[in-house]
């Protein structure tokens, strides 16, 4: 993983109208504006309640794709910006804000263009950057933070998702269940993975970059995988995905696996990381979870800050 600017940034025209088709399974650009963007996925709906909230709020959505999130909070009274360089997707996202009333519209606000490059009046409660920071060089992460950190207001916080954990891929599947299936390839990546996600992180390095750019944070693993197959189910996927989700929606194998997801083991089987992160010591007024990886994640940094003092 190379933090210098010798990596060139994935170029917009990889998310072009096939990716947004394939994305989202069965929640495809036309069921989306029919339904106001409303079939949230779980990741999704766990972020918005981390976030808690309120009407009258400002928001910043980063990489907002078809817009979830901007519809979502302006029916919620919030005046929100959804910013992305997808043209195509930005498209989807003015087409489903059309179906809301005058009154949410005027709250619900899309850009085409990159986040460095605006200038807003006003600060933000809350910024969201999901799914964003896999696509995003060490380099480009850290200019993206800066802006958050600029655009933020002192009471506010980031919410962050990536996917996947590394770990998963690099551990999990390439050295204990390849072991066992040598037949499987060697990569799960299908190739459109492999040219969009360039910076696929771990909880430790995530925590790193953000301590970097000037944020606290807690940074942590979620098993949302179960939630997503059944979130499937209402039109069954017909790609790579589709046999792990029929398998984890069977309920015998769902409990195992939510079961081994409280153990140590959710290093190496669980594929969603959140974080959230705020500008001075104080810490946001909302629950987050304590947990193994926040141990792991303070146990690194204090054996680096050692090795330093050294």
């Amino acid at each position: 993983m190379n933090a210098t600017r010798k990596n060139t940034a994935v170029s917009r025209e990889e998310y072009d109208s096939d990716w947004i088709k394939d994305a989202w399974g069965w929640d495809k650009p036309e069921h989306f504006i029919q339904t106001q963007g409303k079939n949230l996925r779980p990741r999704i709906s766990a972020s918005l309640d981390l976030a808690q909230l309120k009407p009258g709020m400002r928001i910043l959505d980063i990489g907002c794709g078809r817009g979830e999130i901007v519809l979502h909070c302006g029916r919620l009274g919030i005046d929100a910006y959804g910013v992305d360089y997808s043209k195509q997707a930005l498209e989807v996202a003015e087409k489903a804000k059309l179906t809301h009333s005058l009154e949410e519209q005027k709250r619900m606000f899309f850009i085409f263009d990159d986040v460095k490059n605006l200038k807003f009046n006003e600060l933000f409660d809350r910024i969201f950057l999901l799914d964003i920071v896999e696509h995003l060089y060490d380099w480009e992460l850290a200019d993206v933070l800066n802006v958050c950190r600029n655009l933020l207001k002192p009471t506010g916080f980031l919410i962050i998702h990536t996917l996947p954990n590394k770990w998963l891929y690099e551990i999990t599947y390439k050295r204990i269940i390849r072991f066992f299936m040598p037949w499987l390839p060697s990569d799960p990546r299908h190739e459109k993975e492999k040219s969009i996600h360039v910076n696929e992180m771990t909880i430790i390095h995530l925590s790193h970059l953000l301590n970097a750019a000037g944020f606290n944070s807690r940074v942590w693993l979620k098993d949302l995988i179960v939630e997503q197959a059944r979130w499937h189910q209402k039109q069954p996927l017909i790609d790579r995905r589709a046999k792990i989700y029929k398998w984890l929606s069977n309920p015998l194998v769902g409990t195992i696996y939510k079961l081994l997801a409280k153990t140590p083991l959710k290093l190496l089987i669980v594929n969603e990381i959140f974080a959230v992160s705020w500008k001075g010591n104080q810490q946001p007024q909302i629950k987050l979870p304590i947990c193994l990886t926040d141990r792991l994640v303070m146990a690194t940094q204090k054996l680096q800050n050692s090795n330093i003092k050294r």
